[in-house]
């Protein structure tokens, strides 16, 4: 038994006598964070334990409401799960400190994630593993550690997480990532997978896209669009991906205005432009706003008393971007950087 598995274990052993474990995905969750958080639930019943998955904002894509439904994923939101003073939380897919996972009521105890974020410290466990593609293989490796079985249900839902998040391994996955690809096309239902992955959208999200095209500006294979008017928050990467998909774009960055302040969407194929860390050091390292993400892939805001520095007179020029960008691909020793795994 290795370093990782035998930390893994101790966590488990702490866990076994509490009344209930919360498992929280992050806010306006997608479908790695609540496919992890069900692997996660499911793993620690068949150990005996009773679990609950929370999550806040709200579940806004149709094909995580239909993999929600059609694998009967039992999730709630926070305000409705009675929470108390008295319940130890697990934060999936996110962690504790970040903008995008709310402070519910309990003890926070654990992280586990596949995002560049640092845990806070007095943690009873964190595992984070930013190089890996998706959370859905944490936790498909925790069930092969601990030799537990995993139902088909729970294999669906996490070879449904890991295709999205990593684009159907076209971005940002590792050998672990292909390995549990491989493992859980063994188990999962595959016709349900596709049923979930295909149905994506839903007809009124379609003026999105066509909003999209009529308002793509580029510059130097940067495409920008603000727009005009708002969508729901998580089909802003639908978007990202999308108008990544053009070949003559490498970077691209979707906007719109969202609660008196600037939702950001950024994805890069280019080597050398790390979108979280672009975001991290634009926006929270000058208190403009928060953001963060993979090097592929990340999300953000602009705080609405700083938007003059991206947007004029409804025009976005992101000037504060478009700068750091060239400047990173003039860096001829530039590169992103991929952190360690950390497991505490």
């Amino acid at each position: 038994m290795n370093t990782a598995t035998q930390k893994l274990n101790k966590f488990l052993q702490l866990l076994t006598p509490l009344q209930r474990v919360v498992i929280q995905a992050h806010d306006f969750p997608d479908h790695d964070a609540i496919a992890a958080a069900y692997g996660l639930a499911t793993l620690m019943q068949s150990m005996g334990m009773n679990t609950l998955i929370v999550y806040n904002g709200h579940i806004d894509r149709i094909s995580l409401s239909n993999m929600i439904e059609w694998l009967e994923i039992p999730v709630v939101h926070c305000n409705k799960a009675n929470l108390t003073a008295h319940d130890k939380i697990i934060t999936v897919d996110g962690c504790i400190g970040e903008k995008n996972v709310t402070d519910i009521q309990g003890e926070e105890i654990a992280v586990i994630d596949h995002h560049n974020v640092t845990p806070p410290k007095g943690l009873w466990y964190c595992d984070v593993r930013s190089n890996y593609g998706a959370t859905a293989s944490i936790i498909y490796e925790y069930f092969r550690s601990l030799n537990i079985e995993i139902p088909e249900k729970v294999a669906t839902a996490l070879l449904v997480g890991l295709n999205i998040d990593t684009a159907n391994l076209t971005r940002g996955f590792c050998n672990a990532d292909l390995k549990a690809f491989l493992g859980l096309n063994q188990i999962a239902d595959l016709t349900l997978v596709n049923r979930v992955c295909r149905n994506s959208l839903v007809q009124s999200e379609l003026k999105s896209f066509q909003q999209l095209c009529d308002n793509v500006e580029s510059t130097d294979g940067i495409a920008i669009v603000l727009l005009q008017e708002p969508c729901a928050k998580n089909l802003l990467g639908v978007l990202a991906d999308f108008l990544l998909s053009v070949n003559e774009y490498d970077i691209v960055i979707v906007a719109m205005k969202y609660n008196q302040a600037i939702q950001l969407s950024l994805r890069s194929e280019c080597p050398k432009v790390n979108v979280g860390l672009l975001l991290r050091q634009t926006l929270n390292q000058k208190q403009r706003g928060f953001g963060g993400g993979h090097a592929h892939m990340a999300g953000g805001m602009i705080l609405d008393d700083k938007s003059h520095h991206f947007i004029t007179n409804e025009h976005a020029h992101f000037t504060p971007f478009i700068n750091a960008i060239k400047q990173l691909r003039a860096d001829k020793n530039g590169s992103s950087q991929i952190p360690d795994i950390v497991i505490c």
